[in-house]
C-alpha cells in the first residue's frame, strides 16, 4: 500500500505560508503552473531518499524518462508495508527542509513547509522535543529544539529564547539573546505579547544591545542564526573567564571590574555571586545593599552557594532588615538544591554502574564540609561577610582576610600566622599578591618558619602572574638557580602550593581563622595542609598588601602612584614598618648630639659615650636580624656600632637600609 504525497518549491518573491488556507493557494498556483525543466532539487532530494530508503520510499519524476521537462511538483508514494516508513517519511521531511521544498499530505491536507513550518500543527515538529523535556532530559531536549531552530520553526527558535531567558533546559542565561529570540519566534498572540513585555523591561542600554542582536539574527538565515547565538554565548562565557584571569591582578581588578558587572547583567549566575563580593571589597564604601541585591538575583538564578549566603544575610541583616522567614526559605531551598545535585550524581553513577559496580574513578573528599562547619562570627560585619566567602574558597576574600589579619584590620587583632595561612590560599588560586605577600611572610619568618630559597621562588612566581609589586633583583647565587627553579616549578602546579609549603615544614600551623569563620577542606577536594579553604571561584579584591621588606625589593614611580589611590574606606598600610631597633639605631645616629645635650660639663662625657654607643649596638644587633645576617656578621655591627664617632656612621648607613628596604 502506497501513502502518496507532493513536493514542491515556493518561489523565492512569495512568502512562507502562515496558514494552512494560504499554503493551498500557494500550492495550486505552484501546480497549476507551466511544465518547465526538471528542478534539481527534486532530482538531489529523490536520490538522497532511494539511497537511505529504497524499500519505503517510490520516487516518480512525474512521466518524464530523460529528465527535460516535467510538471513543477513532484509526487512520490511511502510503502506502508515497509518495516521503517515512517521512518523513511521522518527523513524525507528533514531532507526536504533542507533543501527549503514543501511537502503536502494530500490525504491529511498538512503542509510541512520547508523553513520547518506546518501551519496545520505549529507543534507537530517539537513533540520530540517537548516529550524529552517532561522525561527529565534536557539535553536531548535541547538538541532537538536546535535541530528545528536551525530549519527556522518559529515554535523552536521561542523556545530557545525561553530557555536562555529562564536558564532552563541545563542552559545559562543571557538575557539579550533571549529577548531577541523570543521576539523572532514568537507564533501567535500569547508569545508575541510576551516576548514584547520581556523587551520593554529592558533599560536603555540593554534595549539597543538586544535590537542590535535581532537585526543580526534577522539578516542571518536559520542555520546562521544558532551560529550567532553560540558566538554570542561563548563572548559572554569567555569575556567572564577573562575577567576572573583579570581580577587575580590587583593592578588590573578596577579594568576587570565592568566585565563582571556586564556578565551579572546578562544573567551570569556565578558572576552575579562574585559581584555581590566585589561590591563590598572593591569600592572606598562598603556597599552591602547592593550585595544582597546581586546575591539575591543569582539565587534566583539558582545558584546554590548564592541561596545559602542570602539566607545567612537575612538571618543577621545584613544589607537590609533582618528576615527569620526568608532566611528560613532560601536555606531549605539551598538544602532541596544540594539534595536534588546529589540525587541526580547518583542516578548517573548508577546509570554507569553495570551490574551495581561503579566503574567511576573514586574522587577525594573534602576533610569537612564547607556548609556544616562551624562559624564563629566576631561581630564585624565587614570581617564576617568577607570570611564567608573566603571559607568557600574565594582567592579575593582570602588575600582581603591576610591583609586585615596582618595589620589587625576591621576590628580584628594582629594574627601573622592566620595572615600567613589567608595569603597562601589565596596564592594557591593564582593571586599575585598574595603570591607576593606569602614571598616576604615566609622570606623573614612572619607567621612561621622562614626559608630564603622558598621566599625567592614565590617572588619569581609573583613575577609570572603579574604582582603589584615587582622583584627585580631576587639575587639568585648560581648555586640557588637550579633550587629555585624546581621550587618554582612545582608551585605553578594548580592546587599544590600549599602542599608545597607542607612538604617544606613551611605551612602555617593555625586552626580556625581567629575572628573570621572555621577553616574547612579544600572545595577542589583535596585536604589542606595550611588548614585552609581552597580557593576555586575567583572574584575581586582590592585592599593591597604590605610593602616588602628586602634590599631588592623598590617600587617604580608608577607603583607610588597606585598606592596613592587606594580605597580610602580600606585604610592603607605605611611603606615603612618601625621597630625599636630603629630607634636604637637614630639615637646611635645622633650619639654626640645627644652627649652634649644632657651630660652637662663636669660630669663623665666618655661614660654619655658608652652609654648610647651601646643603644646604638642593640639596635644593629636587632636590624642586622631583618636583612637575615649571620650571628657573626649581627655580632660585628653592633660592636662597631659602639664605637665612638665610626659607630654614628655605622648606625646611619644601616638605618637607610632599613628605610630602603621598607619603602
Amino acid at each position: 500500500m502506497s501513502y502518496v504525497l507532493q513536493l514542491w518549491e515556493k518561489p523565492a518573491e512569495w512568502p512562507w505560508p502562515t496558514s494552512k488556507a494560504e499554503a493551498d493557494a500557494q500550492f495550486e498556483r505552484v501546480e497549476s503552473g507551466p511544465e518547465t525543466a526538471q528542478n534539481p532539487k527534486f532530482l538531489a532530494w529523490g536520490k538522497a531518499l532511494h539511497e537511505r530508503f529504497p524499500e519505503a520510499m517510490d520516487v516518480w519524476l512525474d512521466g518524464s524518462e530523460d529528465g527535460v521537462t516535467t510538471f513543477p511538483t513532484l509526487g512520490f508514494g511511502i510503502n506502508t508495508r515497509s518495516e521503517h516508513w515512517d521512518q523513511g517519511f521522518d527523513w524525507a521531511w528533514e531532507q526536504a527542509t533542507r533543501l527549503g521544498l514543501n511537502l503536502y499530505d494530500p490525504q491529511s491536507g498538512v503542509h510541512y513547509l520547508g523553513n520547518g513550518d506546518v501551519p496545520e500543527e505549529p507543534d507537530l515538529q517539537v513533540r520530540q522535543a517537548e516529550r524529552a523535556r517532561q522525561a527529565g532530559d534536557d539535553a536531548a531536549a535541547w538538541a532537538e529544539y536546535r535541530r528545528w531552530a536551525a530549519r527556522g520553526n518559529p515554535h523552536a527558535i521561542y523556545v530557545l529564547g525561553r530557555a536562555l531567558r529562564f536558564g532552563i533546559l541545563g542552559q545559562r542565561r543571557h538575557f539579550d539573546l533571549a529577548a531577541a529570540l523570543q521576539l523572532i519566534g514568537a507564533y501567535n498572540k500569547e508569545t508575541q505579547a510576551d516576548a514584547q513585555a520581556f523587551f520593554e523591561r529592558f533599560p536603555p542600554e540593554a534595549k539597543a544591545r538586544a535590537q542590535a542582536l535581532l537585526e543580526q539574527l534577522k539578516a542571518a538565515n536559520a542555520e546562521q542564526r544558532l551560529q550567532v547565538v553560540d558566538a554570542e554565548r561563548k563572548a559572554v562565557d569567555d569575556a567572564f573567564a577573562r575577567t576572573e584571569q583579570m581580577m587575580l591582578f590587583t593592578r588590573k581588578r578596577i579594568e576587570a571590574s565592568p566585565g563582571l558587572k556586564l556578565a551579572a547583567g546578562q544573567g551570569h549566575e556565578v558572576a552575579a555571586f562574585q559581584h555581590a563580593l566585589e561590591s563590598v571589597i572593591g569600592w572606598e564604601e562598603p556597599n552591602f545593599e547592593s550585595a544582597r541585591y546581586w546575591c539575591q538575583r543569582a539565587a534566583e538564578w539558582d545558584h546554590e552557594p548564592a541561596k545559602r549566603l542570602l539566607a545567612l544575610m537575612h538571618e543577621r541583616g545584613w544589607g537590609g532588615p533582618v528576615d527569620p522567614q526568608a532566611a528560613a526559605k532560601w536555606k531549605a531551598a539551598a538544602e532541596q538544591q544540594r539534595k536534588q545535585a546529589d540525587e541526580k550524581q547518583q542516578r548517573a553513577q548508577k546509570a554507569q554502574s553495570p551490574g551495581g559496580l561503579s566503574l567511576a574513578p573514586m574522587e577525594a573528599k573534602p576533610s569537612s564540609n564547607a556548609t556544616t562547619a562551624p562559624q564563629v562570627w566576631t561581630g564585624s560585619i565587614m570581617r564576617d561577610f568577607v570570611g564567608w566567602f573566603a571559607r568557600e574558597g574565594n582567592p579575593h576574600a582570602a588575600y582581603y582576610l591576610g591583609v586585615a589579619d596582618q595589620h589587625g584590620r576591621d576590628g580584628g587583632p594582629v594574627n601573622l600566622t592566620q595572615a600567613r595561612a589567608w595569603y597562601a590560599q589565596a596564592a594557591e588560586a593564582g593571586h599575585a599578591d598574595a603570591i607576593y605577600n606569602l614571598g616576604t611572610f615566609i622570606e623573614v619568618g612572619k607567621g612561621g618558619p622562614k626559608d630564603v630559597l622558598m621566599s625567592k621562588a614565590l617572588f619569581m612566581l609573583s613575577n609570572t602572574q603579574g604582582a603589584t609589586i615587582r622583584v627585580d633583583d631576587l639575587r639568585i647565587t648560581p648555586q640557588e638557580q637550579g633550587p629555585v627553579r624546581a621550587l618554582m616549578t612545582a608551585l605553578r602546579t594548580p592546587g599544590r602550593l600549599r602542599a608545597v609549603l607542607q612538604e617544606k615544614g613551611l605551612a602555617p600551623a593555625v586552626g580556625a581563622p581567629q575572628g573570621a569563620l572555621a577553616q574547612v577542606g579544600s572545595a577542589a577536594g583535596a585536604a589542606s595542609a595550611a588548614g585552609v579553604a581552597t580557593a576555586t571561584s575567583p572574584a575581586s579584591g582590592t585592599v593591597r598588601g604590605p610593602q616588602a621588606s628586602a634590599s631588592h625589593r623598590k617600587p617604580s614611580r608608577q607603583q607610588e602612584e597606585d598606592d596613592d589611590e587606594e580605597p580610602v574606606g580600606h585604610g592603607r598600610s605605611s611603606g615603612v614598618s618601625m621597630h625599636l631597633g630603629h630607634l636604637a639605631l637614630m639615637v646611635g645616629a645622633i650619639n654626640i648630639v645627644l652627649v652634649i645635650a644632657f651630660f652637662k660639663p663636669g660630669a663623665s662625657f666618655r661614660a654619655g659615650l658608652m652609654f648610647f654607643g651601646l643603644i646604638g649596638a642593640l639596635g644593629a644587633w636587632r636590624t642586622a636580624r631583618d636583612f637575615d645576617w649571620a650571628p657573626l656578621q649581627r655580632a660585628v655591627v653592633a660592636v662597631l656600632a659602639a664605637v665612638p664617632i665610626a659607630g654614628m656612621a655605622v648606625c646611619v648607613m644601616m638605618l637607610f637600609k632599613a628605610l630602603r628596604q621598607r619603602d
